[in-house]
């Protein structure tokens, strides 16, 4: 237990730092994050289904990309059936300086706050999206991308929320840089929101 204790401390201490790219995800469950001000350039929108690999469970979802982004008084969570009972797994940052990620991606199914886009691009693409539009609206940059299930993209070159709220089901990005990070397991239903 004490090994596997302090590779994970490696890892999350090499994700915090950025030197990690870093991948979120719990088996069927979904996390929760929340913070004061989110930006993003490169922003885009499609349908999606994010399949569960233990159970096959497939969720539809709206695949979220920003090639780079910055999140003000962050907190992550997620809740965890345990045989103690249930148990929040939460992350707070980015009290003094903003979390920082590149390439980021996430499979989520609700967001909330209140949003300002720039140069915004929105429309039925019968599957697929040519070049046309913002240019760099990809994470990994590049401009074009398939429209998703639904034939529909919304993509703009800048995106601002004030008080995000968002469910996620799996998270990816390039790099993650979280100041201030604290990490914590809370007995019972203690989510972010």
């Amino acid at each position: 237990m004490v090994p596997a204790a302090a590779v994970a401390g490696g890892v999350v201490a090499g994700m915090a730092s950025g030197a990690l790219a870093a991948s979120v995800a719990a088996s069927g469950e979904a996390f929760k994050v929340s913070g004061d001000r989110l930006t993003g350039s490169g922003f885009m929108a499609v349908p999606g289904v994010n399949a569960e690999p233990a159970s096959g469970a497939k969720r539809p979802v709206v695949v979220v990309t920003a090639r780079e982004a910055e999140l003000s008084d962050v907190c992550v969570s997620v809740l965890v059936k345990t045989p103690v009972g249930p148990v929040t797994v939460r992350i707070t940052a980015g009290q003094d300086e903003p979390v920082r990620a590149t390439g980021l991606v996430v499979d989520s199914d609700q967001l909330k706050g209140d949003i300002r886009f720039t140069d915004v691009l929105a429309r039925a693409t019968g599957g697929s999206v040519g070049t046309d539009g913002p240019p760099g609206a990809r994470a990994d940059g590049t401009d074009g991308t398939d429209g998703g299930p639904g034939g529909f993209l919304a993509r703009t070159t800048r995106v601002t929320v004030h008080h995000p709220r968002f469910t996620g089901w799996q998270g990816t990005a390039g790099s993650f840089h979280l100041s201030d990070m604290s990490m914590s397991l809370k007995p019972g239903a203690r989510e972010c929101f």
